[in-house]
């Protein structure tokens, strides 16, 4: 039993502490670097329809939606989702921007080529709320469709409480963290989120009980997120899932 509560509200009021503090943006408009090269790799076309699951202010729905794709962004902060179409709008770009909690998403079956998940699954800490998640997740991803998860992750199995006591820090605990104000560089604290970095081996366990064929999955250390895991699975139509095990 975790200690610790999974909120999908917390990084609203972060949101909004730093915009009070007078950011324009939390982070910098730049894409994940380990998803620029999964589009390299596979050389998606043009039109193809892409779910950016935890989006926060945009930065990788921008990048995907400057690409040519067809991009739906999601996230649970209305502060964030604000600040997203804002800057697609900004950019002249076409993108559907939705406030919504990536475990239970307003979207119909089988409509996304691939889904992405970029610094959002390691703060779910309710194993429950994972699951269903990556049950969504697959939900809405057509026949073969991708996942592509780059997410907080560690060498050894670990629970939420385990990871706090080596941290030796705890969810609450201040932190001071550098904004951007007007062109300047300004320290403000904010309490630190609970989070669930796990292991390859937990990942993947996940991954393929709700129907996902693992294809790749490697360690990287990366621009904005940090030390994480890249996983990129595949939606296994032959596998099936008692789906209200899990959400009822």
């Amino acid at each position: 039993m975790n200690e610790y509560s999974y909120d999908p509200c917390a990084y609203e009021e972060r949101y909004r502490k730093v915009y009070k503090e007078g950011a324009e943006l939390w982070e910098e408009l730049l894409p994940t670097e380990p998803l620029v090269r999964f589009l390299q790799g596979f050389h998606w076309p043009k039109g193809l329809k892409i779910v950016d699951m935890g989006c926060g202010e945009g930065r990788d729905s921008i990048f995907l939606a400057k690409k040519g794709f067809d991009v739906t962004a999601i996230d649970v902060s209305r502060s964030a989702v604000k600040r997203a179409k804002k800057q697609s709008k900004q950019e002249g770009l076409s993108m559907e921007v939705l406030v919504a909690d990536i475990t239970s998403l307003p979207i119909r079956d089988e409509i996304y080529d691939l889904a992405i998940n970029v610094a959002c699954l390691h703060i779910i800490i309710d194993q429950r709320a994972r699951d269903k998640h990556l049950c969504e997740s697959r939900r809405v991803l057509k026949r073969d469709g991708l996942y592509f998860s780059c997410n907080i992750g560690v060498e050894e199995p670990t629970s939420v409480k385990d990871f706090y006591k080596r941290l030796g820090k705890k969810p609450g605990n201040l932190i001071l963290r550098k904004i951007n104000v007007q062109g300047k560089e300004k320290k403000i604290c904010l309490p630190i989120i609970a989070a669930w970095p796990k292991s390859k081996e937990q990942y993947l366990k996940e991954f393929t009980k709700v129907g996902f064929k693992i294809l790749k999955v490697y360690k990287k250390n990366t621009k904005p997120v940090g030390n994480c895991w890249i996983i990129i699975a595949k939606k296994n139509p032959q596998n099936y899932i008692w789906y209200w095990t899990i959400s009822s």
